[in-house]
């Protein structure tokens, strides 16, 4: 007779030990349901058993480091979760960390300013931060020119659209924000954004080709005239 592993069994396989956090976390998804592969579980919940805000970060490094298959998307009510898809490790891509040196370099050279939507920040938790271009878990890799730095709005931003993600990262305007443009957070009213939408519909674009269109034709008309 064949028993069922048991999360101790699952964990003496791992190829490394994960911290205290890490195996809360992980215990909490093994738990949902029996076969693989398991059921989602909230950020709300994962975030309140953790008490860590960035209990994420610990579930993507713990990916990284062991290789686990841990899905992270929007579950059916439109809040984000989590699961582990199956027992198989892939090959692990253990997470390094940039010098203080590397790090202040990198800042240095974009001017201290975060690579996607511009804005000029201090470095720190709350403010720039250095990020993979490519996330390890889609093969990027830890050499300098996979690294910018995004303040933390635009690096929140970045992890949710890599959430359950399935576009190549060589043309996402996350990843490679220079060949695409930065990123502009505005408030519009309903009208505003209803005529916008309309018009890309009727005109076959994205939205951001709409909007670029516009402020460049308000910006001409506005330039001053040269005597």
């Amino acid at each position: 007779m064949t028993h069922p592993m048991t999360f101790a069994h699952f964990l003496s396989l791992l190829p490394s030990k994960p911290s205290d956090v890490q195996r809360l976390l992980l215990e909490r998804l093994w738990n949902e349901g029996e076969g693989f592969p398991r059921g989602w579980v909230t950020s709300a919940e994962l975030l309140e058993l953790s008490g860590q805000k960035y209990f994420d970060r610990r579930l993507r490094e713990l990916r990284d480091e062991t290789g686990l298959e841990i899905d992270s998307a929007r579950d059916e009510q439109g809040a984000y979760a989590w699961r582990l898809k199956s027992m198989n490790l892939g090959v692990a891509n253990p997470r390094t960390y940039l010098s203080s040196a590397v790090k202040r370099a990198l800042f240095e050279r974009y001017e201290g300013r975060c690579a996607v939507c511009g804005q000029q920040v201090e470095a720190g938790l709350r403010g720039l931060q250095a990020d993979h271009k490519v996330p390890l878990v889609r093969g990027g890799g830890e050499e300098l020119s996979n690294w910018q730095p995004l303040c933390v709005e635009c690096n929140v931003g970045k992890r949710r659209a890599c959430a359950g993600c399935a576009l190549d990262c060589s043309v996402c305007p996350w990843a490679f924000p220079e060949r695409s443009g930065h990123r502009l957070a505005v408030w519009l009213s309903e009208e505003t954004l209803r005529r916008i939408n309309d018009a890309a519909a009727r005109e076959g674009r994205s939205l951001s080709e709409v909007v670029e269109s516009l402020l460049q034709k308000g910006l001409k008309r506005r330039a001053p005239r040269s005597e």
